[in-house]
């Protein structure tokens, strides 16, 4: 019984490590189904709240809504109110993570759960790190990458999931203090890191 999040590089197995993680635990397994809560309860589309998690600005152009018909939008969400403010954000995130959180038994990817919930008791912050080869090497099994684009595509999400994390948990986002357990994947297979993880929060499945 126990809330567990995952905060990881990018080309680290999260996604993999996560959903046989809650697998093996028979837990909830919750990734993209928070991203779209969020925007619908943001009342925007989810593209633009795509567009506002990778950019380099809170405030979200007009120009993301023309790149959708206002009938598909409709259709959608409602309506699409175009701009992704900071503090509506990060209230209707916390707020979801927390609800998510309270079900228990749980797996979350991402989104700066740990932050959310770090006084929150009987849940275990998780990091899986990896060598830039390693990761290189699996983005490449694993995604729809040319072998020239690939270390820049590692690079370029990096960047964006560092701001996202700065910009919701503050200067210290990265400190190894947030976590209960990092993972180098680069030496750890995915499901020895789904063992390690089930010890380290005394769970067995």
């Amino acid at each position: 019984m126990a809330v567990i999040t995952i905060t990881r590089e990018m080309a680290t197995g999260g996604r993999k490590l996560g959903r046989l993680l809650a697998k093996r635990l028979d837990y909830q397994y919750v990734d993209k189904s928070l991203f779209q809560k969020i925007a619908e309860d943001l009342k925007v589309s989810e593209r633009t709240l795509e567009s506002f998690e990778k950019s380099r600005a809170y405030q979200i152009s007009n120009t993301f809504a023309k790149a959708f018909s206002t009938s598909y939008i409709e259709r959608i969400v409602g309506y699409d109110k175009s701009v992704v403010e900071e503090v509506e954000y990060q209230k209707s995130l916390g707020n979801l993570i927390l609800e998510t959180a309270r079900e228990d038994n749980v797996v979350i990817i991402g989104r700066a759960a740990y932050f959310f919930l770090k006084d929150v008791k009987n849940c275990y912050h998780i990091r899986l790190v990896a060598p830039i080869d390693w990761r290189k090497t699996y983005a490449l099994e694993n995604y729809k990458i040319r072998p020239d684009r690939v270390q820049e595509f590692i690079e370029k999400r990096d960047k964006n999931l560092n701001w996202f994390r700065r910009s919701i948990c503050g200067a210290g986002f990265d400190d190894s203090l947030w976590f209960h357990l990092t993972l180098n994947m680069g030496r750890t297979p995915i499901e020895k890191g789904v063992e390690l993880i089930m010890s380290v929060a005394n769970l067995s499945g």
